[in-house]
């Protein structure tokens, strides 16, 4: 780095002037660490601010509002609301046949499909039980208590199926 860029950069961390960051640097054989530790000794430059480490639980932030309003619970309610929908897509439904899978979605698809096609989606998914189909939930949240619930309501199905024939 040539000296006119060694006085520009010092010029913009010290906020000083041209000639100021100049002698500074020619006073300390061009050595821009030295320049600045000579100019706060000058009190041209403020030292910098000091950092500090805690153990100790930050205070409760004061309330953001935005006209008035306290907008806290609405970034907490869309935080919660971010998690959920990303649990949703980690985790999936799967629907299977004779142990081959037919179709595995997110289980955000699931939840808008219920909610949007509610009746259209259960009776499909009653009937589907029915023919054959079974229901499991795969996923990093998702516990073995529902699944086996899933194959209890199976078997069941299946059970009275094989006495009616």
């Amino acid at each position: 780095m040539d000296h006119f860029e060694l006085v520009e950069k010092l010029r913009q961390k010290a906020d000083i002037t041209y000639e100021e960051a100049r002698d500074a640097l020619e006073a300390t054989d061009w050595d821009i660490l030295d320049a600045l530790v000579l100019l706060e000794g000058q009190g041209k430059v403020r030292p910098a601010e000091k950092s500090e480490y805690s153990t100790q639980p930050e205070p409760e932030p004061e309330p953001r509002t935005r006209g008035g309003v306290d907008t806290t619970a609405f970034r907490k309610f869309f935080a919660f609301l971010r998690s959920l929908f990303q649990k949703g897509n980690a985790n999936f439904f799967t629907i299977t046949r004779k142990q081959e899978e037919v179709v595995s979605m997110p289980l955000t698809v699931l939840v808008l499909l219920l909610i949007i096609f509610w009746p259209f989606s259960f009776v499909v998914l009653g009937v589907g039980m029915f023919v054959g189909f079974r229901y499991s939930f795969h996923g990093p949240d998702m516990g073995a208590g529902v699944n086996n619930a899933m194959n209890r309501a199976a078997d069941a199905i299946q059970d009275k199926e094989n006495r009616v024939e």
